[in-house]
């Protein structure tokens, strides 16, 4: 590996922690709340099809270890979540043109909503197995689809910025 796309990852990193944090400061009821939007997914689906190879799924992973450095989710189950939206995302990218600015951000808010459906899923299970005898059955889910609709919004506009930020150009280049 060069030094100019280590670099790049690192940098991409660094980018996916300063996604988590501020994610985590708009997550906060006086903020967004319910709204808060998954910021890493949305540099994830930005670079997703210019990544060459198995990249993505490193980058995959990188936004999943930031985000699990500002919480308390378990960096298993927010590394499936990436992977899996990442899935969706080259799945639908052999049979369609989703690395359009619409397509994207309409799998962007998928992915998202998908991602919080799992995270609130594992929340649960955890929880319902340290109760002694208790069940699935009652829990109420909170409405999920308002982070995953600004999401979708915001890949829109971010999606392009984050195409731009600077030392990731390397990342997209193959060798020759």
């Amino acid at each position: 590996m060069r030094l100019s796309t280590a670099l790049a990852w690192g940098l991409f990193f660094l980018y996916a922690l300063w996604a988590a944090a501020l994610q985590g400061l708009l997550a906060s009821p006086r903020q967004l709340g319910e709204w808060t939007p998954d910021l890493g997914l949305c540099l994830l689906f930005a670079w997703a099809a210019r990544l060459p190879g198995g990249r993505a799924g490193l980058a995959a992973l990188a936004v999943a270890l930031a985000r699990a450095s500002f919480g308390a989710d378990p960096p298993v189950v927010l590394a499936a979540a990436s992977l899996g939206a990442l899935g969706l995302f080259a799945g639908l990218r052999t049979v369609l043109e989703v690395d359009r600015a619409v397509p994207r951000a309409l799998l962007c808010g998928l992915g998202a909503w998908l991602s919080a459906q799992l995270l609130v899923g594992a929340r649960t299970f955890a929880l319902a197995a340290e109760a002694s005898g208790a069940s699935l059955a009652g829990v109420s889910w909170p409405p999920l689809w308002r982070g995953a609709l600004l999401t979708a919004c915001l890949c829109l506009v971010l999606a392009p910025a984050c195409r731009r930020l600077p030392g990731l150009a390397p990342l997209g280049r193959t060798r020759p």
